[in-house]
Formats: structure tokens, sequence, C-alpha cells
């Protein structure tokens, strides 16, 4: 198996040092499940080791990861044990909301952890916590943990900067500053749950979509429960599988380019290498607005696999 010797690349804009371009299909390093393999796929030291250094020999070169993955520091032995030059890798991290030395002292554990000096991109991981029922609004933590951010940029500690899980009216929290505008927005998306208003308004304020979860979290069955788990998975959709013979190519194929026809990088996780070429693969074939009206239709309003951002004030 040959490596992908090329990736297609989008320059961020905003917050961003100049020439910041950031790889379409990235690695994503999140697990749900425990060790014991309850809730899903455990993703721990060891699992993202092996899943890093198998993408850079398979040509990847973006790896997605954050201060609370389990997989962190693996992620930092992996990149080094590859060989591949830390300047030809494209590292994604993230903190929590927190108070502004609080961030700064955050972020100098992930550099410590992942065994570099600087972060190509670095994320607002929520909004806010879901279940702290202590507190009734983030603002000002969110304001906060930007401004550390905006530090960082400045120092250039950091190549770019942006936010995860944010809806508009977090998004406008930032704007209202007269500062830097995200350069990425990292959200749960694909053709199960997508929020098309947030996609349209990032994309009018040039602030670049990335999906996690794009092809809908397989062991999300895992996640809920045998007992509660109302929706196939994407994967095995008689219509998806339908466009992949099309096509001629992997149901996943299919449901990654839907992502990218709208403009929007994505960041798959796998440990397989074959499913990591066919990640890496998605550039050579189009689907028709056939195609893309149907994988749109798919959405479900029980398909949400993370936690609803929309509830944290």
């Amino acid at each position: 198996m040959h490596p992908v010797k090329e990736q297609i690349s989008v320059r961020l804009r905003n917050a961003a040092q100049q020439d910041v371009f950031m790889p379409v299909v990235g690695l994503g390093t999140g697990g749900y499940g425990t060790p014991n393999g309850v809730g899903g796929e455990y993703w721990g030291r060891d699992q993202g080791h092996n899943a890093t250094l198998t993408w850079l020999k398979m040509g990847g070169r973006r790896i997605d990861t954050s201060d609370d993955y389990a997989s962190r520091d693996g992620i930092g032995t992996g990149w080094i044990a590859s060989g591949i030059p830390r300047s030809e890798i494209f590292i994604t991290s993230k903190v929590d909301v927190s108070t502004y030395d609080q961030a700064l002292d955050n972020f100098a554990t992930i550099l410590k952890s992942l065994q570099t000096d600087y972060i190509d991109l670095l994320l607002i991981h929520w909004p806010g916590q879901i279940f702290d029922k202590s507190m009734t609004s983030f603002r000002d933590q969110r304001i906060q943990t930007w401004r550390a951010l905006e530090t960082m940029l400045e120092r250039k500690q950091v190549r770019a900067i942006g936010v995860s899980n944010y809806q508009v009216n977090h998004l406008l929290e930032i704007f209202s500053l007269n500062s830097l505008l995200p350069s990425v927005n990292q959200v749960e998306f694909h053709p199960y749950w997508h929020e098309d208003e947030l996609l349209d308004f990032c994309q009018k304020h040039n602030i670049t979509f990335n999906s996690y979860s794009p092809i809908g979290c397989p062991d999300r069955g895992r996640l809920l429960g045998s007992d509660w788990n109302p929706i196939p998975c994407l994967l095995q959709h008689p219509g998806v599988i339908e466009i992949a013979d099309k096509h001629r190519k992997k149901p996943a194929q299919v449901v990654l380019r839907w992502h990218w026809q709208q403009g929007i990088v994505i960041n798959p996780r796998t440990s397989d290498a074959d499913q990591m070429m066919e990640n890496l693969t998605i550039f050579d074939f189009e689907l028709d607005r056939q195609d893309m009206m149907f994988l749109s239709y798919l959405n479900h309003p029980m398909s949400k696999i993370c936690g609803d951002s929309r509830l944290i004030f």
C-alpha cells in the first residue's frame, strides 16, 4: 500500500498566522469507550500512538486531539516515532473554558504531553459544561479563555486559534469583542445530524467548518446501549450503499465526500490502515445533486452523538 503523496488543504483565515494551511482530512483520536470495552471503542495511549504512526505512514498529515483525550500522550510518542518532521504535521488540540491563567497553564500541559513547542490549531473545546448546574452562564469564562488563546497566537505558540461546539450566539460573543474572529469551528456534523444554518453562518464569516464524527460514529450503538439504538449505522444504510456502489467507492468515502463538497474539513477516526487510505482518497470522484440531496435528507432528530451545545449559555 503506497502512501498518499499530496494532501488537499484549505487556507485558514481570521485568527491565524500568515499562510496556515489545514489538511482537509484529519485523524480523529477521541474515543467514547472505557478500557474494558464498555460504551464504544477505547482510545488510550497505545491506541493513540499506533494510530498516529500508521496515519503518518499512510500519508496523513493532520491529527486532532484534545487536553482530555486518553490517547493524547500517544499522539506525542507516535509522531516522534514516525520520523516525519514536525513542520510537516498539522496538530489540533483543545482546551476547556476556564480562567485566563488556567487556560495558559492547560496549554503548557498540552505542549509537554504532545512533545512539541507549538500547536498548529488550538480550539476552545466546548462553550461550557453541559452538566454543570452550578453556573447559569459560562460567558465570562469563554471570554477569558478566548483572550488567553489570543495571547498564545501573539506569542506564536500557536499558528491559529478557533472554537469547537460553538453555536451562533457563542460566536457572536467573540464578534462583540472587536477582536480576531475564530479561524475554525469544529462541531459534530454528518448526514444524520447537520446544522445547516450554523454552517452557512461560519462560511459567511470565513470560519473554516470542521466536522467531527463525520460518519456518524459506527460504534454509537455500544455508546447508547443495545436497548436504545433506533437509528441504523450510517455506513449500513441501503441508500448510502447504493450511492457507493454507483461510484465504486466505500460508504465511508461517499459520506466524507458529501462533507467536502460542502467545503467542510473532516476528522474521521479509525485505527485501520485500509480505512485510513480510503479516507485519504476521496478527491477522485464527485457526488451528483441527487446523491447530495439524498444524504442531506437523512437528517434524524435522535441521532446526535455528543452533547447539545445549544443548551449552554
